[in-house]
């Protein structure tokens, strides 16, 4: 048990226990007689929010792209009877992929076909001749919009448990001291995939909608939008 369970003894020339070096509870001996154990708990809660705002301006009827990736090479070996040669392999992509083509129709309403990809790399590749494992979520589909609103399109939503127990045979079977005998672990998991569309339709001849779809974006960059500037001025 001392393997599984970190059962040792302490320094008799110390005033401190030495560290847990198991899974499960870790005892040890103070004197002849006397045991003390020290039981381990750990719990830990990761939550996070991706949130992507990608924007695009495309004429009507016109297909618009927008691609932010990141390319991870893997090698390719080419092995033979008497050497083995390594070279490049290629590329795997992950990041945000969209796709998209308006058409205006009557009513206010806006006839979208999109195509939206999220991708990601998940961990490291088990070779370097292998590319890295990589998760994507897609969503393609031709909706009807209304002009200035935004609507969920569409999502995922994915939900995973799992408990695990690591236990010495016999021991860890006793009702309430098998505790002291096993390690017990669970996992959950949850993730949530939305994506949202906002269409706004410029029909300004002189682009003032534009422009003022253009403000915050341009004030968070420090960029000058080129327009003149007004003023009041005080004529005496």
């Amino acid at each position: 048990m001392a393997s599984l369970f970190g059962l040792g003894s302490p320094d008799p020339n110390g005033f401190t226990l030495p560290p847990p070096g198991g899974t499960g509870a870790s005892g040890v001996v103070l004197n002849p007689g006397d045991f003390s154990a020290a039981v381990r708990a750990l719990e830990t809660i990761d939550q996070g929010r991706s949130l992507t705002i990608p924007k695009v301006l495309v004429n009507n009827n016109q297909k618009a792209s927008l691609n932010s990736v990141l390319q991870t090479p893997f090698a390719s070996t080419n092995a033979s009877t008497t050497v083995a040669t390594t070279s490049f392999g290629g590329t795997l992509d992950a990041g945000t992929q969209i796709t998209v083509t308006p058409q205006i129709t009557e009513g206010d309403q806006l006839l979208l076909e999109y195509s939206i990809s999220l991708s990601s790399f998940v961990g490291a590749s088990t070779d370097p001749t292998l590319p890295p494992p990589r998760q994507e979520n897609k969503l393609q589909s031709t909706v009807s919009v209304p002009d200035g609103y935004t609507v969920v399109v569409g999502g995922l939503r994915l939900q995973s448990e799992s408990n695990t127990s690591t236990r010495v045979p016999w021991l860890g079977q006793i009702p309430i001291l098998g505790a002291l005998f096993s390690n017990q672990s669970k996992t959950e998991s949850k993730a949530r995939f939305f994506v949202f569309l906002r269409t706004s339709v410029m029909r300004s001849p002189t682009f003032e909608d534009l422009r003022f779809a253009s403000r915050k974006d341009l004030d968070a960059a420090k960029l000058d939008d080129g327009w003149p500037k007004l003023e009041p001025r005080l004529i005496r």
